[in-house]
């Protein structure tokens, strides 16, 4: 094991040392292509309004850009990203768009993984970049429900047990387009009978399922105050099981396991890629999260890109003050953990209400999307007018990128938005290197 994890460190190291190498000797053909991505044209995309805009603040991803060009050009450092929204988000297209751009910038950018929630055991839809399998009894509570008495965290999703005979098994690259390794595992997870430990079985997906070994299996360590197991591996890999054992001592009877969310990680420089979403979450529901800010403490993200606010402007109390007075809120949750990172916030996208009429509030949030960014010394990135401004999802619908709800994408719809983001940043990246 300690041969195959020098061998994969030489490689980690190699690979480092190449990058730095080309991007140093490519850097003025990087500047003249912006390593920007392909994007088709459309007859219902606003090429104008692609940029990033800077409402009060020009530098205002100068900490983010610094850490990446010490990320390209020294092959040193970590970068967290955090996106979080709804249903946009929990898809996993747009996200993983972004991650993978990220991450395919340079050999030497692969981190871990990062924050993962098997959607799959909630009985909704799962992101198609890993896969997901599970067995045993397993109830969902989400943060869009009115009640509930599970807390939750960063995920605003968690699944329960008390089915000793329940276990999760996790493939992170089955279909993802750039490949992860991870040698640290965290389980956002507690157990409030602690009858039962959970244990780990990590492997390589060209290895079979563990058969029971006991070898096999690791104990976790529990942190009381974070509610977190964490396990260390001896070896890299890219899949694993979780199942559960009697533990040595129990608090009660029973078995109550909650399961907030995943961190599969590495120990490699990088760029780490987090994204959050629940179907119909708004800003609101992310606070009652009791339990976000310590998760957050977890990640403390360089970046947090905000993508919620589509599910707000339909909720009859939706006011600008309102959604502005509950944004601040957030953002104070988040600044406590990571006071340095920097913003962009996302307009909603031009919707239909029950796909009869524009949503006008698609326009107030929009221009609430300005203030924060303005009064946060943020960048915002304007979907509702590069999609066309109010009434324009038909057209995006009629050019296959919208689907028939006139809400959501179409996967080329995703990847479109994803790419055009990823440009965006690109280029305010190289303006940032500019003399």
């Amino acid at each position: 094991m300690k041969q195959k994890r020098l061998k994969y460190a030489f490689s980690v190291c190699r690979s480092r040392i190449l990058s730095v190498l080309l991007v140093a000797c490519c850097l003025p053909s990087l500047q003249g292509s912006r390593m920007q991505v392909p994007v088709p044209e459309y007859f219902c995309l606003n090429p104008s309004a692609c940029p990033l805009q800077f409402p009060s603040d020009s530098t205002a991803l100068s900490n983010f850009h610094s850490k990446l060009n010490r990320l390209l050009f020294e092959g040193q450092g970590r970068i967290r990203i955090l996106h979080i929204g709804g249903s946009h988000v929990q898809a996993g297209v747009l996200s993983d768009r972004l991650r993978s751009r990220f991450v395919n910038l340079s050999p030497a950018l692969s981190s871990g993984r990062g924050l993962i929630f098997p959607y799959r055991v909630a009985q909704t839809n799962n992101p198609a970049n890993y896969e997901v399998h599970y067995t045993g009894h397993w109830t969902a509570t989400r943060n869009v429900s009115r009640r509930y008495d599970v807390r939750l965290g960063l995920s605003g999703i968690a699944v329960t047990t008390d089915d000793p005979s329940a276990s999760l098994t996790v493939f992170l690259n089955r279909s993802a387009a750039y490949r992860t390794d991870f040698n640290r595992l965290t389980l956002l997870a507690y157990d409030t009978c602690r009858a039962y430990e959970p244990r780990v079985a990590a492997f390589r997906e060209t290895e079979s399922l563990p058969q029971g070994r006991e070898e096999q299996w690791l104990r976790g360590v529990y942190d009381e105050d974070s509610r977190t197991w964490r396990f260390s591996l001896d070896d890299y890999a890219d899949a694993f099981m979780l199942s559960f054992q009697p533990a040595d001592t129990a608090l009660c009877d029973g078995m109550h396991f909650t399961l907030r969310g995943i961190l599969a990680e590495n120990d490699s420089q990088g760029i780490e890629y987090d994204a959050v979403g629940v179907n119909g979450a708004s800003v609101r529901d992310y606070l009652r999260c009791e339990d976000f800010g310590q998760d957050l403490q977890l990640i403390r993200p360089d970046l947090v890109i905000f993508g919620i606010g589509i599910n707000d402007a339909t909720q009859a109390d939706f006011t600008k003050e309102l959604f502005v007075s509950r944004y601040d809120s957030l953002i104070c949750r988040i600044r406590a953990v990571a006071p340095d990172c920097s913003y962009i916030f996302v307009t909603n996208n031009d919707s239909y209400l029950r796909r009869i009429r524009p949503n006008p509030q698609g326009e107030t949030a929009r221009v609430a999307f300005f203030d924060m960014a303005a009064g946060y010394g943020a960048a915002l990135w304007d979907v509702f007018s590069l999609m066309g401004g109010l009434g324009s999802a038909s057209r995006w619908e009629m050019a296959g990128l919208m689907k028939p709800d006139l809400v959501h994408f179409t996967n080329p719809g995703y990847e479109l938005l994803g790419d055009l983001l990823f440009n965006a940043i690109m280029e305010d990246y190289f303006r940032y290197l500019q003399p």
